[in-house]
């Protein structure tokens, strides 16, 4: 499956937003994007989010290995603040590393072909958004 991103807060002006990762080879650019070394996974980071030399923004970043993620594969969370252009700044840089974007329910989707959790569960998730 390819890396997929999706924005997990409103896609609106607040204090900040969320970007979650997902897939295979997703943390092997966070060396690109990051001005330091990311070296425990659920530690939270602060760092400066760089793409082709130019700064983005000074987000939080929190990264998964695998097997110990909500759907089975790496994954990370960008928290960076909530402006539009930030947002559009974060999307632009996904796509340049060739991440797509995710269709809705596509990271419960995962959780279940990666046996992270159960039919039932993932329906659950599906009533409950």
């Amino acid at each position: 499956m390819s890396v997929v991103f999706a924005l997990a807060t409103p896609a609106s002006r607040s204090a900040l937003c969320v970007f979650r990762v997902s897939g295979e080879g997703c943390l092997d650019c966070l060396k690109d994007i990051c001005n330091a070394p990311l070296v425990k996974p659920r530690v939270f980071y602060n760092r400066l989010l760089v793409s082709q030399g130019a700064l983005v923004d000074s987000v939080g970043i929190v990264f998964f290995e695998g097997a110990n993620s909500y759907t089975g594969e790496d994954s990370f969370e960008i928290y960076a603040h909530g402006g539009l252009g930030v947002m559009s700044a974060l999307v632009s840089v996904f796509k340049s590393l060739g991440f797509d974007e995710a269709p809705p329910g596509e990271f419960t989707k995962r959780a279940f072909l990666n046996n992270k959790i159960s039919l039932a569960e993932a329906e659950a998730v599906v009533d409950l958004i």
